[in-house]
């Protein structure tokens, strides 16, 4: 069936999402108010994926993305839409994910986002592929595992655009396989970078082999800002990156990392916000919700390596972070003592996390699956406040409808935009018993 629609909304993937005779059609390659000839077949009852035929009216908002690869690589969805359009579309993302699924009427603020939402990431996971008998390092597809190579990123920090090509070299001088999905040595390079320039690459293999010691220094001789090399061992056929604990193979094995003043070691396989910058934003406004201590005791789940919990302590705050990865707790603590502040730190599941008595603040961060366990506990037991970090709107909505049946009001909501040209958007949000 075609049908002419116009695009009023951004899907979950990236792609424009109108109505026709009722029917809500996601749309590849549509943005916002862009009048579209569209084909589709109806395959569900209320919504179905339709083929772009023709853009009748482009939309004023629409612009002409500066990435080679935009389209088939998968990992930027909105460079064909301006920077302003997209942060009103994340603003509306989370107001509407806090009105349908958890039936929430909240005030949510305009997204903040960086000046320049482009040359920002400060990591990047390139999958390395054996294809058609020839080593590819890049980033997959959307919806595929084919590599789509691409040195010259518009969103990596360019610093970090120059490894690609230096591991294809030294892979190739030195007899390294590429991962096939059977077999092959190498299958990820982790590449982060810190402020200061430093950059910690970690290589996730199949196998712990001595040329990739020799690889690790021969990426070092060719890029000065490389300081350090480690290896992760993965042999599992899923689509996890890394593997076991990470083994530094040359140079050290840590970056430093400077958040609102207070200084983070960065391990190679620590949880670390991609856009330092805009992090600062959040981490801003998540110690704004929290309000001033007074000596209150704080609890901060999924900790990582301490950086809320920190500035928390800084604020005056007797503060307490649990952390399932026991590399991130060590770096937690040391990161508390580089810094000259008092917390706690310990390996635990945060779901299933004690909540000591006395908790004034609760903080949590978790993963994009958010907590749905933790917010049944906390509906029946938690503190007074919570400031809840999301990096996903619909469990965010989800986990605040259980909190509000346990007796919280949703008070102030504020989207920031930590991966700008992509359609993720992380939130601050702020629960009140």
């Amino acid at each position: 069936m075609q049908a002419e629609i116009e695009i009023t909304g951004i899907g979950r993937s990236g792609e424009g999402v109108g109505r026709h005779e009722g029917l809500v059609l996601f749309v590849p390659g549509a943005v916002p108010g862009d009048l579209c000839l569209v084909t589709y077949t109806q395959d569900r009852k209320q919504m179905a994926r339709a083929r772009l035929l023709r853009i009748v009216r482009p939309s004023a908002d629409r612009v002409a993305p500066p990435c080679a690869v935009f389209g088939r690589c998968g990992g930027c969805q909105l460079q064909a839409i301006s920077y302003p359009a997209e942060l009103r579309e994340k603003t509306r993302t989370v107001q509407d994910a806090l009105r349908r699924i958890g039936r929430l009427d909240a005030d949510v603020a305009p997204c903040i986002g960086p000046e320049d939402p482009y040359a920002y990431r400060a990591k990047v996971s390139w999958p390395v592929r054996k294809q058609n008998g020839v080593a590819r390092i890049g980033l997959f597809a959307a919806q595929s595992h084919e590599i789509v190579e691409q040195d010259d990123c518009s969103v990596a920090a360019p610093s970090l655009r120059l490894l690609p090509e230096i591991l294809r070299r030294a892979m190739a001088e030195l007899g390294i396989s590429a991962y096939d999905g059977q077999g092959g040595i190498l299958r990820h390079a982790v590449a982060r970078r810190a402020r200061s320039g430093d950059i910690l690459l970690t290589l996730v293999a199949t196998s712990d082999e001595a040329r990739l010691a020799a690889l690790a220094e021969r990426v070092m001789t060719q890029d000065p800002d490389v300081v350090g090399v480690a290896v992760s061992l993965n042999e599992d056929p899923g689509n996890r990156i890394f593997g076991g604990p990470a083994r530094l193979l040359a140079g050290r094995g840590e970056i430093t990392e400077e958040i609102l003043g207070l200084r983070f070691s960065i391990g190679p396989t620590s949880f670390f916000q991609v856009h330092p910058g805009a992090a600062e934003h959040l981490f801003a406004k998540a110690l704004e919700f929290a309000g001033s201590a007074g000596g209150e005791t704080a609890l901060d789940l999924y900790t990582g390596v301490g950086v809320l919990a920190l500035l928390l302590a800084r604020e005056g705050y007797d503060t307490f972070g649990v952390e399932y990865a026991p590399d991130a707790v060590a770096l937690a603590r040391r990161n508390a003592e580089r810094n000259g502040l008092r917390a706690t730190f310990s390996v635990g599941d945060a779901q299933k996390a004690p909540l000591p008595r006395g908790v004034g603040l609760l903080t949590l961060d978790p993963p994009r699956g958010g907590a749905p366990e933790l917010a049944r506990r906390l509906a029946a037991e938690g503190p007074a406040r919570i400031v809840y970090v999301s990096c996903d709107p619909a469990t965010l909505a989800r986990d605040a409808r259980v909190l509000a049946d346990g007796g919280y009001r949703l008070g102030r909501v504020q989207p920031i935009d930590l991966f700008p040209r992509t359609v993720h958007v992380e939130t601050v949000a702020e629960f009140v018993r």
